[in-house]
């Protein structure tokens, strides 16, 4: 039977394919599974953009990463996983085109743990373009990763969040929409930076183990010629973070003349004819004779008050 320009056609196309084929598979094995095959298990799976398998001695950590510290021992813990099972979450990094190295977003740990090991190479993210991934969006995710390490130190997160307030121009309003985390949360962590620069030197020392998140928290609320008494005091094993808290509060009433935070008011009401006489009082324990006082305070108010009428 003559073929017919159709056939023919048909008959190009494929001898082409089988060539392509051949040439594929002539070349040597991807570094990835093909997609498309027909099998169930490739259905809906795509290629990473941007995954990769870097040389460690192409990689740096960022020297303005917030965690300074790492806990020796949950370091060589994540080293004998990665020994025994290797690296199984990437880190994130970007390019830095200057050095001709690859710069960590996120995974220092991680990268850490694989240099104890010994590998030679870790998987990364690459993130696209420098120019896009700014200072404080680095800065931002770096926070979120880092924000419940319970090693990590007060000082390393609230200079952090110093850092977007003071250096990117955002309000706490936008560093709480950014992170996820409550606004009453950043605003106590950011006002430990009042604490006096002599603690906080203390406090970001390693060896510094005593002043907690919380207990900073409450020395920041006293003057600094007066936190360094209250330090002594937690340091010295006399007051818990509740303690400090409640102590700092008390303070902070009898200076002030504002109520604690937390501290129920006492409330004294007394019927008098057609009239309800209430008194507030700032503190939770009343005797009879603060009531007196109090009253007599008010009547001679009022007749100062007559005199000038």
């Amino acid at each position: 039977m003559p073929r017919t320009p159709a056939s023919a056609a048909r008959n190009s196309s494929q001898a082409a394919l089988a060539a392509a084929e051949r040439t594929f598979q002539a070349s040597g094995p991807l570094p990835f599974e093909a997609t498309g095959t027909g099998d169930p298990s490739q259905a809906g799976r795509q290629r990473l953009k941007g995954a990769f398998l870097i040389d460690v001695a192409r990689i740096r950590p960022d020297p303005q990463q917030p965690r300074r510290a790492f806990d020796d021992e949950e370091l060589k813990e994540l080293t004998t996983s990665v020994s025994e099972r290797g690296l199984k979450q990437p880190l994130r990094v970007w390019f830095v085109a200057s050095d001709k190295i690859y710069q960590i977003v996120s995974g220092e740990r991680r990268y850490r743990a694989a240099l104890a090991a010994g590998l030679t190479a870790v998987p990364c993210l690459v993130e696209d373009t420098p120019g896009v991934l700014l200072r404080k969006e680095i800065l931002v995710d770096q926070i979120v990763e880092n924000w419940q390490r319970a090693d990590l130190k007060p000082f390393e997160l609230s200079d952090a969040l110093a850092e977007l307030r003071d250096k990117h121009g955002l309000t706490q309003d936008d560093i709480a929409c950014q992170t996820g985390k409550p606004k009453s949360e950043i605003s106590r962590l950011l006002s430990i930076q009042k604490v006096a620069p002599a603690i906080q030197q203390q406090a970001r020392t390693t060896e510094a183990g005593t002043l907690s998140r919380r207990h900073l928290i409450a020395v920041a609320q006293l003057p600094a010629d007066e936190q360094p008494r209250f330090v002594d005091k937690i340091q010295t094993g006399q007051l818990s973070a509740t303690e400090a808290e409640r102590e700092a509060a008390r303070w902070r009433q009898s200076r002030t003349g504002q109520p604690a935070r937390g501290c129920r008011a006492t409330v004294r009401r007394y019927l008098v004819g057609p009239a309800t006489v209430q008194i507030t009082f700032r503190k939770r324990e009343v005797t009879d004779a603060d009531v007196l006082e109090v009253l007599e305070r008010v009547r001679g108010m009022v007749k100062g008050n007559h005199k000038h009428e």
